[in-house]
């Protein structure tokens, strides 16, 4: 009777400590960071913008996840909605390098790899170049994708200021509508934590 006691009391001492302890995690956790912001860009090949629309370039909603400790590579930065013009991006380190990876293409410094299967290499007249925000950028595929960057990745024999002037404006200048906006591919996005997640959260459950 007394053991029978005695393993009820600590049951439920263990049961009030857990819950205590879970009450004070509630109370006094910070929010999660919720990262969700975007940019717009362009890609061209030997003057002509490379066409990334298909479903294979874009991230399904379907995919997108709640969780911020095991988000994937491609929830960290991606297209959605057949919209090649805006990249989404879930992490702040992302790169563009990253986003490229993502849509199946490779990056350098001064090579480009398709899809397809196609290496792009510098040679007589042909070069890639970055134009960030309308300024040519040393090689960019490491750089951090910032919220409302604008940036033209370009392979060829175009100089510059021709970039500038022809490629360069092709692309869009409205992620800052998409921040703000509600966005039904978001993942997190801009949707506050709820009262059920952050429970769980502090009970790790």
């Amino acid at each position: 009777m007394l053991e029978s006691r005695t393993m009820l009391s600590l049951a439920l001492g263990l049961v009030i400590g857990v819950l205590g302890f879970g009450l004070v995690r509630l109370v006094s956790m910070p929010p999660l960071d919720s990262i969700h912001y975007h940019a717009n860009w362009a890609l061209w090949v030997d003057g002509k913008r490379v066409d990334l629309t298909g479903d294979q370039y874009m991230e399904d909603a379907a995919a997108c996840s709640s969780e911020t400790s095991n988000i994937t590579a491609p929830q960290r930065v991606h297209l959605h909605d057949n919209n090649p013009d805006v990249v989404h991006i879930h992490h702040g380190g992302s790169t563009w390098g990253h986003l490229l990876q993502n849509l199946g293409w490779g990056i350098g410094s001064d090579w480009l790899f398709t899809d397809k299967g196609e290496l792009y290499g510098e040679d007589v007249g042909r070069r890639l170049t970055f134009v960030l925000n309308g300024f040519v950028v040393l090689p960019a595929s490491n750089r951090v994708i910032r919220a409302g960057d604008r940036m033209l990745i370009s392979f060829g024999v175009e100089d510059p200021d021709v970039l500038i002037r022809d490629q360069f404006p092709s692309i869009g200048a409205n992620a800052s509508e998409f921040d703000s906006g509600f966005d039904p591919a978001g993942c997190r996005g801009n949707t506050a934590e709820t009262l059920e997640e952050r429970i769980r959260r502090a009970f790790w459950f």
